[in-house]
């Protein structure tokens, strides 16, 4: 008899939905969604939305951009023309390639013309590797509206959007089994329904507390 070949997982995209309604607040994140959900009267024109990777920053942020009317701006290069007078909103602020003087000029171009500017960042503006004197100046006045690694709330409702966003049909029972032993960080529920996806496809059945036991097994042998 022919040996059974497993089927090869297509990396197909998956659209999640960042709709401000479908962002799930608990004790984690709800000083940043109250923050953001507070514009236009912040304490400060420009705020800083900052937690780890898959924390939800993008879709918080980009639920505030569609409320906000705001323009998307990148300070990787030089600016060759400052926006209108919308919000604007820069993502992944902390990164190497941050251009200094962009963000330096968008910073205070903001705030004269009386808009707001919310950055988006891994760490506090005020541990920034930023050589520009003025530019540090400024970013220590930055309000920071920060996420935190998720609860046992938060984490159970994260397991459940990021499987529906994939449109699959997981039982609770194995998201039960899951929640006390995976690491309690977003980037650690993204990594394993992704495994989670990829091996039910390849091996051609469902997801169960097996498969799950498994998963959770090569993770952390890696």
């Amino acid at each position: 008899m022919a040996e059974e070949v497993s089927q090869i997982p297509l990396d197909l995209p998956h659209k999640p939905s960042f709709e401000w309604e479908d962002f799930v607040v608990s004790s984690s994140n709800e000083a940043a969604f109250a923050t953001l959900d507070g514009w236009p009267d912040w304490p400060h024109h420009a705020v800083a939305l900052v937690g780890p990777k898959a924390s939800g920053k993008s879709h918080l942020s980009t639920a505030w951009a569609k409320r906000a009317g705001a323009v998307r701006v990148d300070i990787s290069r030089e600016l060759d023309s400052l926006p209108d007078t919308r919000p604007v909103l820069v993502e992944g602020a902390d990164e190497a390639d941050l251009n200094e003087a962009a963000l330096f000029h968008l910073f205070n171009w903001t705030k004269e013309a009386g808009t707001s500017l919310l950055l988006t960042a891994k760490t506090p503006p005020n541990r920034w590797n930023v050589d520009l004197p003025d530019l540090r100046s400024r970013l220590a006045t930055v309000h920071v509206a920060e996420i935190e690694e998720p609860d046992d709330h938060l984490l159970m409702i994260l397991l459940v959007k990021l499987f529906s966003d994939r449109q699959l049909q997981v039982d609770l029972s194995v998201i039960s089994y899951v929640l006390p032993r995976i690491e309690r960080s977003f980037d650690a529920a993204k990594a394993l329904v992704e495994e989670l996806d990829r091996s039910a496809l390849a091996e051609k059945r469902k997801i169960t507390r097996a498969l799950a036991k498994t998963c959770l097994e090569t993770g952390a042998r890696q």
